[in-house]
């Protein structure tokens, strides 16, 4: 410092500021850009202020197929992301009882694009973004620093985006990550071009996926196949497998030794340069760059297909996996959506962690890991016919006077294109004058019936692919037909362990069958305690709010006491409370004989903290009666985002009933449940608070319930069940045609708008 200050120089910002304080600021501040709009928190308040909700177990699956790692099992989240991620961030610092601390490799995430209008895809409407502006780029950058903090060292993170917040979200993520991070933007073309002749605009086509590592990432270069001309020059064939002669490039001349060892380099009598048996099984194809036009977006037709809005297909995450993962390695993906990012991961052998905050992602990802096959994709046959794999087919046509098309169909041995075979062809096109002086006769076939060597052909001038052999005088032009794309036969992938948990919502009845060891770490993370033991006249004191002491109540060993006056006075006594000083005491509310909430014993303050209700309070503090609400209806499915992070189960009042009815002059009628009444009774409100149907956001139907698993396989939205039930509805009507329900039993699980369900089993005899 001092040889800076007497040689005039600048001091370093950092310094500057620490040693002069509120001093003018110097030629050099300004100059670097800051990202600057209202509600962003500093890094440090994100992390410090953001509450780590405890997750909650709901069950596990697949448990007869472990994982290699027996500690290990897949992890499915439904709840706020931002609080399921500090406790995940939570437990890597602390315990690790989840297993990935440094081992989650590869962060994918798909979050909504914050349009404010319909996001359009084969023709149906998917969602429409509720957060815009500053509280969507807040909203996910406080995401973005979790997820970097839970990112392994080495691992990579993308984030995928359109256009339209792309530019905004790219600033944040050189932010949080470090510009010097940034590794590619990959464009996606998910679209064909418009063509509407009228258009005010160039058509948007692609979708914007920024990479970004976390100090030295592992990276593996993906490829596809070779073009059609590039395999029509491996015309010569042995024992290994089809080959040409390549000319000799940059080989080493170690390597140029090696080869030659092998019989694999020719050396021309000519003197001309020697040339290498280059073969084809030999090559991996032609490397993938950052433009992506080859993987295309799902379709309704497409095996893929769940029908969720806004599904990315799994070739799109196969290769992101296979570039920046490899088999073992923890892929967490925060807005899970399908579950696209989970199927793709059990396929590739990859362990994953999914979250999302919906019903409907979370049960489409279940029934999606239940019939999960080996193929990635579409998995659809190349039914191509062969001149659709002939490149150059356009070219025989415009001056050919006839071509010769031998098809893949030919038995083997037969028609196969041989020198004998252009020479009879020579002889009938010279006896009949077939061909024009200067012309040519043209011949297709697949590779395997052209026999002939291939230092006889030569390369056409015109058409890719396309080889030349003057026979006899007659020139042919040849040109192969590609063999079909070989796809891998499906077979059914049962999916390895997982486990469902909740994060911020929960069952408060599952809490309070919690074991104490249990218990007691879950609730102090749920009123946000230091977790801090310590003793106090002889009394262990769990940690503390602040600064002031906390002592949770040990109702699972003690579920038949109560906490009254008398248990005040004596705690009082035992603790030798101290002028204003405050001790916070955590206990169920069926465990409280009283109803304050503060209780004060001289100049000492017992704060009593019920189990949930002090919970709701942040909740009623925001006018919310309660999280994460879902979405009535199909474009509104990311709705949720917005919602406040806590809130505990409590199931809706329904009456339902059960009925078939017949169709007029069909065979086959409807199953049909007879909604009468849905009211929601949430623990911060009553069902009188709501009108009958207001709180009702979806019915989801298994219909070929087996008793265990629940599958979802149709949907149906209140908001279209409301339309057709018209003005002040009494009654809401799912129909399901007699011939859908094809199996024993049918769940339907009714679900509010603050993700409450009920869940109803029938059989056919139930509906009359």
């Amino acid at each position: 410092m001092c040889a800076l200050i007497r040689a005039g120089e600048p001091l370093p910002v950092q310094w500057r500021t620490r040693l002069f304080p509120g001093s003018a600021a110097s030629p050099e501040a300004g100059r670097e850009y800051r990202l600057e709009y209202a509600g962003k928190m500093k890094r440090e308040e994100v992390l410090a202020q953001t509450p780590a909700a405890p997750w909650q177990l709901v069950r596990s699956f697949c448990s007869e197929r472990p994982h290699a790692d027996k500690r290990w099992r897949n992890l499915l989240v439904w709840g706020d992301n931002l609080l399921a991620l500090r406790e995940l961030l939570a437990d890597q610092k602390g315990p690790d009882r989840f297993g990935t601390r440094g081992k989650i490799r590869l962060i994918y995430i798909d979050p909504p694009f914050a349009t404010k209008h319909d996001f359009m895809k084969d023709k149906e409407k998917a969602y429409r973004d509720k957060v815009i502006g500053a509280q969507f780029i807040e909203f996910l950058r406080r995401r973005l620093i979790l997820l970097r903090e839970l990112l392994a060292d080495g691992g990579t993170i993308y984030v995928h985006l359109d256009a339209k917040k792309g530019h905004y979200i790219k600033a944040v993520i050189d932010e949080v990550f470090d510009e010097t991070a940034f590794l590619c933007q990959v464009i996606w073309k998910r679209i064909q071009s418009g063509r509407k002749a009228k258009a005010s605009k160039w058509h948007s086509v692609d979708d914007w996926v920024l990479m970004y590592s976390k100090g030295d990432h592992f990276y593996e270069p993906q490829y596809v196949g070779y073009s059609r001309k590039y395999i029509s020059r491996f015309t010569e064939r042995d024992e290994n497998g089809k080959y040409f002669w390549d000319n000799i490039g940059s080989y080493s001349q170690e390597r140029l030794k090696a080869l030659d060892a092998l019989g694999r380099v020719r050396y021309p009598v000519s003197g001309a340069k020697p040339r290498i048996k280059n073969y084809l099984h030999e090559g991996k194809g032609v490397i993938i760059d950052n433009i992506w036009t080859d993987i295309f977006p799902v379709n309704s037709q497409a095996d893929e297909d769940t029908g969720y809005p806004t599904q990315k297909p799994e070739e799109l995450l196969e290769r992101i996996m296979k570039a920046s993962s490899r088999e073992g390695d923890i892929v967490l993906d925060c807005f899970a959506g399908s579950g696209t990012t989970a199927a793709v991961a059990e396929k590739l052998g990859r362990r994953w962690i999914s979250m999302d905050c919906g019903k409907l992602a979370v049960y489409t990802a279940q029934k999606r890991l239940f019939s999960l096959t080996t193929s990635i994709g579409a998995g659809k046959n190349d039914d191509s016919v062969g001149l659709d794999r002939v490149e150059d087919w356009s070219e025989h046509l415009k001056s050919a006077p006839g071509v010769l098309l031998i098809t893949e169909k030919a038995r083997k041995g037969e028609c196969d294109v041989t020198l004998e075979m252009l020479h009879d062809l020579a002889a009938l096109v010279k006896k009949h004058d077939l061909v024009k002086r200067g012309g040519a006769l043209s011949l297709v076939c697949p590779e395997e019936k052209l026999c002939v060597p291939g230092d006889k052909l030569v390369d056409a001038e015109e058409g890719p692919g396309a080889k030349l052999i003057n026979v006899d005088g007659v020139e042919f032009r040849i040109s192969l037909i590609a063999p079909k794309d070989k796809t891998e036969k499906e077979k059914p992938l049962p999916a390895k362990e997982f486990a469902l948990y909740r994060a911020g919502i929960y069952d408060m009845a599952a809490i309070k069958e919690l074991p104490w060891a249990e218990y007691r770490p879950f609730v102090l993370k749920l009123f946000g305690v230091n977790e801090r033991p310590t003793k106090r006249y002889g009394l262990t004191l769990d940690g503390c709010i602040g600064t002031d002491a906390v002592l949770l109540w040990n109702y699972p060993d003690h579920k038949n006491l109560t906490l009254d006056h008398g248990y005040v006075d004596d705690l009082h006594k035992m603790l030798r409370g101290k002028p204003r000083e405050r001790f916070y005491v955590i206990a169920p509310v069926v465990a409280m004989a009283f109803a304050e909430d503060e209780v004060t014993r001289g100049e000492t303050t017992y704060v009593f903290l019920k189990v949930p209700m002090s919970v709701l309070l942040r909740l009623l503090e925001r006018n919310e009666p309660a999280a994460l609400k879902q979405p009535t209806k199909e474009e509104d499915v990311n709705e949720v985002i917005d919602a406040v992070g806590f809130d505990f189960i409590s199931q809706p009042q329904v009456e339902v009933r059960a009925k078939k009815e017949k169709r007029k002059g069909e065979m086959f009628g409807d199953f049909v449940l007879e909604i009468r009444a849905f009211r929601s009774q949430t623990l911060a409100t009553d069902p009188d608070d709501f009108k009958n149907f207001e709180t009702f956001s979806m019915a989801m139907v298994d219909l070929d319930y087996n008793g265990d698993v629940f599958r979802l396989g149709r949907v149906f939205w209140a908001e279209d069940l409301l339309k057709e039930a018209g003005e002040a509805p009494e009654r809401l009507l799912v129909r399901v045609p007699e011939q859908d329900f094809g199996g024993k039993r049918m769940m339907v699980i009714l679900c509010d708008r603050y993700g409450n369900e009920k869940a109803l089993a029938f059989e056919k005899k139930d509906f009359k």
